[in-house]
């Protein structure tokens, strides 16, 4: 069996890691995004391509004896950003540690020590593989080098052979640098002839063969231009084809002994270890030559108790896993294990009831899923437990990140963590021992983070809150939804026809390809925008031809009743449980950074109510059986309120005490006109302006929203900044702030770090201004509406009420609530959602209800 070598342009690989994976940092904040993304793509070819041999090769400076030959080769390349620069030390120092050989060579580019060592393989029975995202190597492909370019991002490569290269560039091996002879490239500074671009270079060499060819049949070249500018720029010509050309015969050779990798592993241990990359440790693991890395991750086994009694969990802190199975909107716990600090305890079957009520003795309850055991507690009889959610604390810390699991928070704070799959019972075991060491490290890093106090006040309590929610689920109008199916089927199908009508054939609406055509070359409209596949068809596009012909509008309007009829009704009929006649959303506490909480499963939060027939969705969300209404209480311009509050302007302020209309307010004062004779267009505008500015709109963002031009839209900005002076100070001392702390707050100190507030890529650097900016609002108002949750949840409880809280929609509260207690529960909405925090302006929460969700509102 053939032997294979691997060699990889580390350059080109690190730089594509580095914009493809968001900012990551270690523990010391240093940043490891380049180098995390280039050992994933590591282990990603290991998997495919089972290399025997591992090199990677790096330019070691910028001056080669190209630049001896040409001054200004390379001469417009920009520096690598500084996030990046640092990584190149670091990945040569994680790979000497993995025993992967590393290259450079003074004078001379990675290019060319790859080049040379490809050539110098002599053995029959050993392949290349290079790795770049630089089509110049493909100058090397030959039967025994196959070049894989990586295309998307780091992820996607084309494996490119002597064949593939024909059928892919239309040209061979040999001929890439009489291509770059003719063409030059930008990126390396490489002249070439000027006016001769990629098509015209291929032609010529496809005529001819090679850029010497060409000079040599300058006569016979067609076009008097195109001879002119090959006889005027031989020089560049030659010289360029020199720059273009890898050298091969740099002082390296391929060796067997010194390219197999020799991993340290001592040394590795501690280097993953300190970056956070532990899972990647037992990746690598699972490849030859690495095998024993993973005797690096095992841990020492974990006493099993006998025996545990309820006295020994009292007033201690003990963690559990568990397994469950639902028993209709039910979580009933299957299997659970109990870890305190002598060893684990398996709770027999039988006894996990008890056991799930003799937790509540205990100090703190440690788990990853507070809200699962919460219901598992709940259906064993027992309503309150302490939990301590040990990923709920782990999102405070980070809120950026996709997922909180045990190996995250193993690696994070650098503990040990195996999980014990040789049984169910061991399994959990483990995994009950692990999260219960997690107690020390989590508590001392809030407490750190100034994040303690809104964990335990606001966070921990939601958990339950979140988790009766779900239990009590949203009953649905099954007939009603049905016959609004079959009224909006009838209202698509009415569009469909007008659009064929309008067409002068039927067609796949759905298709964009179809659509496309029909649109920019049967009917001649003007061509917005492309894609790679052809014409783009979407919504922005079709918005912007509106008026330019009488289909833009049903086919807008036909998309949106398809996407209604396939999300919502379609969609949430099978959700129905038959047992209940109700939904059951999962409220999601730790996606979002700002704060916010989502729902999934469905996805009530995305319901539009914009529309009449997204509205009419909600018309069949129905008080279940023993309720009469539903009862909203719905914030009123939260965010707007904070940011009077926080910035202290004097005329928001003022307006907000007067209880005058806000937008309106802005408008007069924007546009420098009465209050009664603001229209309403100018109120719309004002609206977009007092919202775009909590995101940091710029003139571009506002112009597109309201449909006016940049010029007109900067004018707005600027005029509301002259009036509200005072919010723009707030808001540059908030960018200022970040700059100095690296971080953003909200009022009750919800943390979001800004790694990149003083990047030098503007559009990072930019992004991290405008989240400075809007944390404190858009943060705030997710604290203080999961404030108003938990104490509605309270109060609820408190005075023995039936109503129950059901859903809850971005600054809406919603409840099902029976005829004898509605006006208790509209007071009690209200009082609670308005006075849950002090503001130096009055928070306001509008109160509704009626016989379904779309009524009370």
């Amino acid at each position: 069996m053939k032997k294979k070598l691997l060699i990889i342009d580390g350059s080109s690989l690190l730089y594509r890691a580095f914009y493809a994976i968001p900012p990551l940092s270690d523990s010391q904040g240093n940043p490891t995004n380049a180098v995390y993304g280039f050992l994933n793509m590591l282990l990603k070819l290991y998997g495919e391509l089972h290399p025997d041999y591992v090199a990677v090769a790096f330019d070691k400076d910028r001056h080669t004896f190209r630049n001896d030959i040409y001054a200004d080769y390379k001469a417009t390349r920009k520096p690598a950003p500084d996030e990046l620069r640092p990584q190149f030390v670091l990945i040569r120092e994680v790979l000497s540690c993995l025993g992967i050989r590393v290259l450079e060579i003074d004078g001379y580019e990675g290019d060319d020590i790859i080049g040379t060592v490809a050539k110098s393989v002599r053995d029959g029975d050993t392949d290349v593989s290079v790795i770049t995202g630089d089509r110049d190597a493909l100058q090397l492909v030959d039967e025994k080098i196959t070049v894989c370019l990586t295309k998307k991002g780091i992820t996607t490569m084309l494996a490119v052979t002597p064949d593939v290269m024909v059928r892919e560039y239309g040209y061979t091996p040999a001929q890439v640098i009489d291509m770059k002879a003719l063409m030059g490239d930008t990126s390396d500074n490489i002249p070439g002839v000027p006016g001769i671009g990629e098509k015209t270079a291929q032609k010529l060499i496809s005529q001819f063969g090679s850029v010497e060819g060409v000079y040599a049949h300058i006569d016979e070249v067609g076009g008097a231009k195109l001879r002119e500018k090959l006889a005027d720029n031989k020089e560049k010509a030659m010289l360029s084809k020199k720059l273009a050309t890898i050298n091969c015969h740099v002082p390296v050779v391929f060796d067997q002994n010194t390219f197999l990798p020799q991993p340290r592993e001592a040394e590795v241990k501690e280097l993953f270890k300190r970056l956070g990359f532990r899972n990647l440790l037992k990746r690598f693991a699972a490849f030859d030559r690495f095998e024993s890395l993973d005797k690096a991750e095992e841990t020492a086994d974990i006493p099993v108790l006998d025996t545990l009694s309820a006295n020994d969990i009292e007033d201690k802190y003990v963690a559990v896993a568990f397994t469950y199975e639902r028993v209709a909107s039910d979580l009933r716990a299957a299997a659970l294990s109990i870890a305190v600090e002598a060893g684990v305890f398996a709770v027999p079957a039988d006894e996990i009831g008890f056991w799930l009520a003799a937790l509540t003795r205990a100090k703190a309850v440690l788990t990853e899923d507070g809200k699962s055991l919460y219901k598992a507690a709940k259906y064993a009889g027992c309503t309150d437990l302490p939990v301590f959610d040990v990923t709920l604390a782990a999102y405070l810390l980070e809120p950026t990140r996709a997922a909180y699991g045990l190996t995250y928070l193993s690696e994070a704070f650098g503990l040990p963590f195996h999980e014990d799959g040789s049984s169910e019972e061991r399994r959990l075991g483990s995994c009950a021992s692990f999260i219960l060491s997690l107690r020390g490290p989590l508590s001392t890093a809030l407490d750190a983070k100034g994040l303690t106090d809104l964990y335990t006040s606001v966070e921990a309590p939601l958990v339950r809150t979140l988790a009766i929610m779900e239990l009590n689920g949203f009953a649905v109008n099954k007939e009603r939804l049905e016959e609004m199916k079959g009224e909006l089927s009838q209202e698509a199908d009415g569009l469909e026809n007008r659009i064929y009508d309008l067409a002068g054939e039927s067609f796949n609406i759905n298709s964009t390809k179809q659509l496309g055509v029909i649109l920019f070359e049967k009917m001649g409209l003007p061509v917005i925008k492309k894609t790679k596949t052809g014409y783009s068809t979407d919504s922005s596009v079709l918005e912007e031809l509106a008026g330019q012909s009488e289909i833009i509008e049903p086919i807008l309007k036909f998309r949106a009743l398809k996407k209604l009829i396939s999300t919502y009704l379609d969609g949430l009929e099978p959700l129905i449980m038959p047992e209940t006649g109700r939904i059951y959303t999962s409220f999601n506490q730790m996606v979002t950074a700002t704060g916010r909480l989502s729902s999934s499963e469905p996805n009530l939060q995305n319901i539009p109510v914009r529309t009449d027939q997204g509205r009419k969705i909600r018309s069949f969300f129905v008080p279940g059986e023993g309720y009469d209404y539903i009862v909203s209480g719905d914030y009123s311009q939260i965010e707007l309120r904070l940011l009077a509050h926080l910035s202290q302007d004097p005329t928001m302020v003022d307006g907000f005490r007067k209880n005058q209309d806000i937008h309106r307010r802005t408008a007069s004062e924007v546009f420098g006109i009465p209050l009664d004779e603001v229209s309403g267009e100018l109120r719309s505008h004002a609206k977009a302006v007092n919202f775009g500015i909590i995101y940091g709109i710029s003139d571009f963002g506002l112009a597109r929203n309201l449909g006016i031009t940049r010029q007109q839209a900067k004018r707005y900005i600027d005029s509301y900044f002259a009036r509200y002076g005072t919010i723009h100070e707030y808001m540059n001392g908030l960018i200022e702030k970040a700059r100095e702390t690296g971080e953003s707050r909200t009022m009750f100190g919800r943390l979001r770090d800004l790694p990149e507030i003083n990047s030098k890529n503007f559009m990072r650097r930019s992004f991290a201004e405008r989240t400075a900016m809007n944390t404190p609002i858009q943060g705030s108002a997710a604290d203080i509406i999961k404030m108003a949750m938990n104490a509605v949840q309270g109060e609820l409880e408190k005075r023995k009420l039936r109503s129950r809280m059901l859903v809850q929609v971005h600054d809406e509260l919603v409840l099902e609530v029976p005829a004898a207690e509605k006006e208790v529960v509209e007071m009690l909405l209200k009082e609670t959602m308005e006075h849950i925090v002090s503001l130096s302006v009055p928070l306001i929460a509008d109160i509704h209800h009626g016989a379904n969700w779309e009524e009370a509102k």
